[in-house]
């Protein structure tokens, strides 16, 4: 064993990304499972001190509940460390980490058309400023993940106040750095097990702090272990963290490697969580799901920085990969530019494109929250055997947010809070929902507002007015873009297409007969509430999805301007106290006006407020009112738009608006409505692309015993349903092959029984579908409901047969007499 002293302790650190190495390594350093809290054990006198300062530190460091997001947490730090680098306390904090960016590095600001997506950041090595290193550790279901950065750096005495302390507030009065509460990265300790921090300061680049961070089995006299970092007693007893003098040269952290560029640390703290555990993301790195190259562009959704994920586990074929968030991924599709990411991303394009719209949410005075959506089609090779033909995705947005969830809300890029479909279903936009993103950016929101919008654990939002009113908002966006019902239209007929006919009359009278039985009634569409006169509840007014034009207008340099003037409302805006209306002005200003702030919006009286603005851009602009709280029905009064010259000149248009008490529908409880439905077979073979959009979870090209596994299923389409079956279901085909073979008389009447029980189960499940936006995965609802249906599907095989061979039966008795 070589001689124990701190340089060869720290180099077999460095030196494995093994989780049992490291234990090895402790164990000939003389620790043992009996120490306890601050007893030195081995030759060095090394300790172990609680993380923190605090031994009851375990349910601090144990709220997460997803390693991805803890991780996330860790590269966030590492930006902070890159901006603090740039930082001079000579001169004043910039406002916000955005600012800081811009200012220092040159980020441009996100916006309508700007963003990191238009930053050469790569011609001064900006994306190589911040590395996260996945490394091959004891198991493949837990990697070894490091973080590093050539930022600030730590200080060896300052490690105790900063990288290891909870909750100390150091970055609470650094307005220019992203974390506040000095917790988030701490979150990591729980899924690993162990974690090692080396970190070499700015300007003091030949002093090397660090030390190893691990659960402390206690005896039994507490009633938790506790997180305890490494340490040893320094001068006048205090407490120190390891610390090794070295000269100003890079320090190699990995084995050299030709096929990829690794970080070295010349200056700042490189962050290794051995065996970090992080199921259903330990894939190869890919656009799609099940791996962290896609969820890093995610939940990083528009970052302050790129950065590189490098993937060493295999050395012979090594990954390195820029991570630039979902949202620059999009924009350079709406750019047209080339594409990051492999095949899967580059078989991308962009149907539709909404720019960012600034919301004002509840409890704010100005637009604060940006809202902006893609509708992203993404078409993947077919199986090899059929020709290897273009399919579309059946969830195209699953490569830039999470399945099921394509509602993102980011604080300076990082995702804490996303909503389900549940929003999309109500419109009318359910295929929709599987191709869209929508991007709430809330970064400029007050401090305020964001308590009351996100947790503090950045892991969701809260419900309550302040989301409530950013959806109103986001809803009417929805429901006036005519757009998305063209493209929605275009996707269902991609299904309702019928490859022979409809399904059968007397199939659809058993089903339909069913469902009467069930408590359904005929003739309308419909659910739970319908029209009557029982209750009185407010809605707001149905949308008629007006069309929006896109296409600019003529504009003049800045500052030529000859018209400007309000084209909606006139003459009046008519707005129900519990709704949202637009001002639509048109003009022939350059979109410099705006941007100095010489456009303006006023009520006389100051009856409604501002909801939302969308930049001018175009010779369009639009301002989104509501009526105050304190408005009452029947207040009139005008609008005023104003457009200020730099000589002082003032163009101005109005329109009036009258406040009207809130929408009512008056509602009864009464029957579910049967929708229109049809019955359809299906299989991946004959129809690859229909089968990947009612089943996007097993490709066509999937293996045979898992196409055999999914029985039928219920897809929403225009004002119905459609149930689709699969003909090479397991129990079914069998079943099918037996009659044909020994009695093909029996054909018809058991596909007719199997598709009468298959659709009555079908309707019902999907009219009975959770609807729900915050507290049910998506998916784990789809799965549910898929064992359901094939749990009843094997049991109607079964029936289906015997129904069809007792008519048999009857029929050859009645004609025998």
């Amino acid at each position: 064993m070589p001689d124990q002293n701190l340089e060869n302790l720290f180099r077999a650190f460095q030196g494995t990304t093994s989780s049992n190495d490291v234990k090895s390594i402790l164990e000939e350093y003389g620790d043992r499972p009996e120490i306890g809290v601050d007893q030195k054990f081995g030759e060095l006198g090394l300790m172990w001190h609680p993380y923190g300062d605090n031994v009851s530190n375990i349910s601090t460091i144990g709220l997460a509940r997803d390693p991805g997001r803890s991780l996330i947490e860790r590269i966030t730090n590492a930006f902070d460390a890159v901006l603090d680098e740039r930082f001079d306390p000579s001169f004043s904090s910039p406002s916000n980490p955005r600012v800081a960016a811009k200012n220092w590095f040159g980020r441009p600001m996100s916006g309508p058309d700007d963003g990191l997506f238009k930053w050469r950041y790569a011609d001064y090595g900006y994306d190589r400023r911040v590395h996260v290193v996945i490394s091959s550790s004891d198991s493949e279901y837990a990697p070894t993940i490091d973080v590093v950065d050539d930022g600030i750096g730590i200080r060896p005495e300052d490690f105790p106040t900063t990288i290891l302390s909870l909750q100390s507030g150091n970055k609470i009065r650094k307005p220019h750095l992203i974390g506040a509460f000095g917790q988030g990265g701490s979150s990591t300790l729980g899924f690993c097990d162990y974690v090692l921090i080396v970190s070499r300061p700015k300007g003091s680049v030949h002093s090397v702090g660090f030390t190893l961070i691990r659960v402390l089995r206690l005896d039994e006299t507490y009633k938790e272990d506790a997180y305890a970092y490494l340490c040893l007693q320094g001068p006048s007893e205090k407490l120190q963290v390891p610390t090794l003098n070295r000269d100003d040269s890079q320090l190699d952290l990995y084995p050299t490697t030709g096929s990829v560029k690794l970080p070295a640390l010349r200056q700042g703290t490189l962050v290794r969580h051995y065996s970090y555990r992080i199921p259903k993301l330990q894939g190869s790195l890919a656009p799609a799901p099940g791996n962290l190259y896609h969820y890093l562009h995610y939940f990083l959704f528009d970052p302050l920085f790129p950065f590189r994920l490098i993937d060493i586990r295999e050395p012979a074929t090594a990954r390195d990969e820029r991570v630039s968030g979902s949202r620059n991924r999009l924009m350079r599709l709406v750019q047209k530019a080339d594409v990051e990411g492999g095949e899967e991303e580059r078989g991308s394009q962009i149907r539709h494109h909404r720019p960012m719209e600034y919301v004002v949410p509840y409890g704010a005075i100005e637009p604060c929250v940006g809202i902006e959506y893609w509708v992203v089609l993404n078409y993947r090779k077919g199986p090899a055997d059929r020709g290897g033909i273009l399919i579309l995705r059946g969830d195209s947005n699953e490569l830039y947010v999470q399945k099921g969830h394509p509602v993102a809300a980011s604080v300076n890029g990082q995702t804490q809070g996303e909503l389900t479909a549940r929003i999309l279903q109500p419109l009318g936009l359910s295929m929709i929902a599987r191709h869209i993103v929508i991007h709430m950016d809330a970064t400029g929101v007050s401090k305020d507002i964001r308590r009351e919008l996100f947790a503090t654990t950045r892991e969701g939002f809260k419900e309550g007015r302040v989301l409530e009113s950013l959806l109103k908002v986001l809803e009417q966006m929805l429901a006036e873009d005519k757009v998305l019902l063209e493209i929605e239209a275009e996707l269902t007929s991609k299904l309702a297409t019928r490859e022979a006919q409809g399904t059968k009359d007397e199939v659809r009278r058993q089903v339909t007969k069913l469902l009467l039985e069930a408590g359904f009634r005929v003739s309308e569409v419909g659910k739970g509430l319908g029209p009557g006169d029982t209750e009185a509840i407010p809605v707001p007014p149905k949308r008629t999805g007006r069309p929006l034009s896109f296409d600019p207008l003529p504009t003049l340099p800045f500052p030529q301007v000859t018209k400007f003037s309000i084209v909606t409302p006139k003459p009046k805006m008519n707005i129900p106290t519990n709704d949202v209306q637009v001002v639509l002005v048109e003009t022939d200003a350059d979109a410099e006006f705006d941007r100095q702030g010489r456009i303006a919006l006023r009520c006389e009286p100051d009856s409604l407020e501002l909801a939302a603005k969308s930049p001018l851009r175009g010779g369009r602009m639009r301002w989104r009112l509501r009526p105050r709280e304190t408005a009452q029905p029947g207040t009139a009064g005008k609008i005023v738009v104003t457009l200020t010259e730099p000589d002082g000149t003032q163009l101005a248009d109005s329109t009036y608006f009258e406040v009207l008490p809130a929408h009512e529908e008056r509602v009864k409880v009464e029957k579910t409505l049967i929708p229109p439905f049809e019955i359809f077979p299906i299989d991946p073979f004959g129809n690859p692309e229909k089968w990947s959009i009612v089943w996007p979870d097993v490709p066509p090209d999937a293996e045979e015993k898992i196409l055999r596994s999914v029985a039928y299923k219920p897809v929403p389409v225009k004002d119905g349903v459609n149930v689709y079956y699969s003909t090479i279901f397991g129990p079914f085909k069998d079943a099918i092959d037996r009659t044909q073979r020994d009695a093909p008389a029996m054909l018809e009447l058991f596909t007719n029984n199997y598709e009468v029980w298959i659709g009555y189960h079908a309707i019902l499940q999907h009219n009975e579908r959770p609807n729900n936006a915050f507290d049910i995965d998506e998916s784990t609802i789809d799965r549910i409901l898929e064992d359901d249906r094939t749990r009843v599907a094997r049991l109607q095989v079964k029936e289906a047969a015997q129904n069809a061979e007792l008519a048999l039966r009857l029929i050859r008795e009645t004609k025998a007499e």
